[in-house]
């Protein structure tokens, strides 16, 4: 009930913004009531509230939504409890209302956009045509950059992202790719290596996506002509799934990139990862040493870091003190310390390697060892008393050798201070659900370069069926090569011996290289020739 107009001098602040509250919610807002309780306009509603709750107050006719907005607060949720996103940051959203008491909304709201949320106040006839304006459909509208942005696509962005999300894990996918064409939006998904197209959307929805994914990732949605990196983190049945988001300005519009990491790898132990009996014996020597350098190389895509995780979690033990320097940080490991560099501030491979080896530390992983300061750091800590595991892009064992001394890093650091190094790739298992036998033809052997195989062995191939997306393939298994450093190969490292010379050394020891450990998984019907082909030569 409205109490008369004469009463209204002798109402106190808190009793004037109770009054102004119940007329917004009742939204009786009529000049003859408005007078009744004492206030004359629909604006004094507004400031009396705001004066109230100590808000800002907002024009809100006069402020310029971005139709991006519209990803941030669905239609549905804006127009229930009348609210209106105005502006937005990486860390911050600023939501207009007319009513600000509706703090469970809000409070939901900061926790889906993990982003910091300001209240500001508003009429509520400039909310309903603040509303009208952002989320009233039309055929296009033109943004900044000259793509064509339907707002009843960016409404909808939020349960298409949702479905390509889903779609991804359920396929496995190591790789999210949404990117513009001149007509469509594509979406892709790597899986076991490979790249597939799995749908295409209007253009209209390309801006959209990318802007609800940003949202999702807490980059800036109002940026659109410089690359940015973000990640997502989600909760799902199986455990914790991150996404490592990458957005990439093209000719046709941003393309996003979303790497899925699944925590559960990193929690992988030794005999999980695909090792040969034989060859994890080795591995776990090298990696229970207790001090010297291994290094772990490869493309990228071969498992590098879920090998050196592994290998983490072989030496990791509270008596241990166990820090990595990262470019990103993957996986998050309880009881260790992960440094994530930052070169834009200061913070390279090279400078947090030293400062963590005056944190006493036991073991120490780099990410990658990119250049020659980093090199050289990283192989003196090994000859001072710690255990180093490090990534190197190099394309077998041997190549690490050289690809160090590339860098500038001297023999006689090198040589004392290598204790292995492991070389991988990922190949593709034949699905089994498809898979059928075969006797290998002349051709095939003679690129394999093999003579001959007795008559009765057989080789395996995948048809293709749903289960595999008619690829012939599902899943991927790990092949490597081991070089552990006998006195051997370490005077020849220490004299500075070519590839060649190393090559000559080792082979003598009946070593067993890339192509050896693909061909044994062919003869075990576990991959095609197709595939030892493709990763090995």
């Amino acid at each position: 009930m409205i109490a008369p107009a004469q009463s209204a001098a002798a109402r106190t602040p808190v009793a004037r913004a109770a009054l102004a509250l119940e007329l917004i919610r009742t939204r009786k807002l009529g000049a003859q009531v408005l007078g009744a309780a004492g206030f004359a306009t629909v604006e004094e509603l507004a400031d009396v509230v705001a004066a109230q709750f100590r808000l800002a107050r907002v024009e809100l006719d006069a402020v310029e939504l971005n139709p991006e907005l519209v990803a941030l607060v669905p239609k549905a949720l804006a127009e229930k409890h009348r609210i209106v996103p105005v502006f937005a940051t990486a860390d911050e959203v600023s939501i207009a209302t007319a009513d600000p008491t509706q703090i469970e909304v809000m409070d939901w709201l900061a926790r889906e956009l993990k982003r910091a949320l300001t209240v500001v106040v508003a009429t509520v006839p400039e909310i309903d045509r603040a509303l009208r304006r952002l989320y009233a459909p039309r055929r296009a509208a033109q943004v900044e950059d000259g793509e064509d942005v339907s707002q009843e696509a960016l409404a909808e962005a939020t349960h298409v992202v949702n479905a390509i999300i889903a779609g991804a894990l359920a396929q496995r996918a190591s790789d999210i790719h949404v990117e513009a064409t001149e007509h469509a939006a594509v979406v892709r998904y790597r899986v076991d290596g490979a790249l597939r197209v799995v749908e295409q959307r209007p253009m209209e929805l390309h801006a959209a996506l990318v802007s609800r994914i940003k949202v999702l990732a807490q980059l800036d949605i109002s940026v659109r002509h410089v690359p940015q990196d973000g990640r997502i983190k989600l909760r799902t049945n199986g455990g914790e799934i991150d996404l490592r988001v990458s957005v990439l300005p093209t000719y046709w519009g941003e393309k996003v990139v979303c790497r899925v990491l699944d925590n559960r790898k990193a929690a992988l132990p030794l005999e999980a990862i695909g090792f040969d009996p034989a060859q994890r014996v080795q591995f776990e020597r090298m990696v229970h040493a207790p001090y010297g350098l291994v290094l772990v190389t490869g493309p990228t895509g071969s498992g590098k870091s879920t090998t050196l995780y592994a290998a983490l979690n072989a030496v990791r033990s509270p008596e241990r003190n166990i820090v990595t320097v990262e470019d990103p940080i993957e996986y998050q490991l309880p009881g260790i310390n992960q440094v994530h560099v930052n070169p834009k501030r200061g913070l390279t491979f090279a400078s947090a390697l030293r400062s963590i080896l005056r944190q006493d530390p036991d073991v120490v992983l780099v990410g990658e060892i990119r250049d020659h300061e980093t090199g050289v750091i990283a192989a003196e800590a090994a000859l001072t008393g710690h255990l180093v595991l490090a990534s190197l892009h190099t394309n077998d064992a041997i190549g690490a050798v050289t690809r160090l001394a590339e860098m500038g890093v001297a023999p006689h650091l090198v040589a004392p201070s290598l204790i292995g190094v492991v070389a991988q790739r990922l190949v593709r298992q034949i699905c089994s659900d498809c898979a059928v036998t075969y006797a290998p033809t002349p051709d095939e052997l003679a690129a394999l370069g093999l003579p001959t195989l007795p008559p009765e062995v057989e080789l395996a191939r995948g048809t293709g069926c749903s289960a595999c997306a008619r690829s012939g393939y599902r899943g991927r298994i790990a092949i490597r090569e081991l070089l552990e450093v006998d006195d051997g190969v370490r005077a020849l490292i220490a004299r500075g011996a070519g590839t060649e010379a190393l090559r000559a050394q080792i082979a003598a020891t009946g070593w067993r290289d890339l192509r050896f450990a693909a061909l044994r998984l062919m003869l075990l019907k576990q991959t095609s020739v197709r595939e030892v082909l493709r990763v090995t030569r």
